[in-house]
């Protein structure tokens, strides 16, 4: 789970936290983003080196519980279909 925000100002420790993620990730984990209160191009970017990092595993990224404000960064910046949300996990 990533908490907090994911901009340039906290870029290299959510980085961190999502090399992390990605060395513990099993083939069908989801990232859960139901604590990110803020998104810009800097985490964007991380998102996409994730998802990167994943298909280079034979991967996917799958993501979870984006709050509306994510959502709708990644609609209007046109990752939707790159960065689904596959829903509400509980």
């Amino acid at each position: 789970m990533i908490d907090g925000d994911l901009t340039i100002r906290h870029a290299a420790r959510r980085r961190t936290q999502l090399l992390d993620w990605l060395a513990e990730a099993g083939p069908d984990d989801a990232l859960d983003l139901a604590q990110v209160s803020a998104c810009d191009t800097a985490g964007l970017q991380l998102l996409l080196a994730l998802r990167r990092s994943r298909a280079e595993q034979n991967r996917g990224l799958r993501l979870c519980n984006a709050t509306p404000g994510l959502s709708d960064v990644l609609q209007r910046s046109g990752l939707g279909n790159l960065l689904p949300d596959t829903g509400r996990r509980g």
